[in-house]
């Protein structure tokens, strides 16, 4: 995995995914496995719904926030670095996708959200071995605990977020911060990645 520990992505994330089709709703989980098959069973994916598709293409076919109160919530499951895979909400609605099982066994997970009519952006959770470790609050004001486990990976950036632009200014630190915890940050070449679409339907 690459060190980025104190790097800065060439776009800004936010302007990036809201020029892609996510400027209203967002939602993603970053997962430390990288056994998609894996990955799908933990999300308790529907495998007879399986459609594989670039997160281009799986953007350009769905049915986004609107259809919320379908029975199954779509979602894109890919690769995203060494060790990660990531899955995107395909209809945020500003609820987690994720389930303890999937950060299990030592294994980390973190997720960005945002649904900028209804609720503005999300905290910025740290999920570590079953448990909530930490979070980022929507609000932050730059201040971190003594050891917070944040703290190797917001070096350099902005700690004064103000009101009117600050939610987009924030969206982009958490997600420098994901890209620094799993060593890619989002580009181009992110939407363009192979991965599958799976229909998850409702926990029993």
């Amino acid at each position: 995995m690459t060190d980025l520990l104190k790097e800065f992505p060439e776009a800004d994330q936010h302007a990036l995914l809201a020029s892609r089709g996510f400027g209203n709703a967002f939602g993603a989980l970053w997962v430390e496995r990288d056994d998609l098959d894996q990955v799908a069973h933990l999300l308790h994916a529907d495998a007879g719904t399986r459609r594989d598709a670039t997160l281009e293409e799986a953007v350009r076919r769905s049915p986004g926030p609107a259809d919320a109160s379908a029975a199954a919530t779509p979602v894109w499951l890919g690769p995203h670095s060494s060790g990660w895979s990531v899955v995107v909400n395909l209809a945020p609605v500003g609820g987690s996708v994720g389930d303890r099982a999937l950060w299990s066994q030592g294994r980390r997970a973190l997720e960005v959200s945002w649904l900028w009519e209804i609720d503005g952006l999300y905290d910025l959770p740290y999920f570590q071995d079953g448990q909530l470790l930490e979070e980022l609050p929507a609000f932050w004001n730059g201040h971190l605990d003594e050891g917070s486990v944040f703290a190797p990976y917001v070096s350099g950036l902005d700690r004064d977020y103000g009101d009117d632009d600050g939610e987009e200014q924030l969206a982009h630190a958490f997600l420098t911060v994901v890209g620094r915890i799993t060593g890619r940050f989002l580009d181009d070449a992110w939407f363009r990645t192979p991965g599958r679409v799976y229909d998850l339907l409702p926990a029993d």
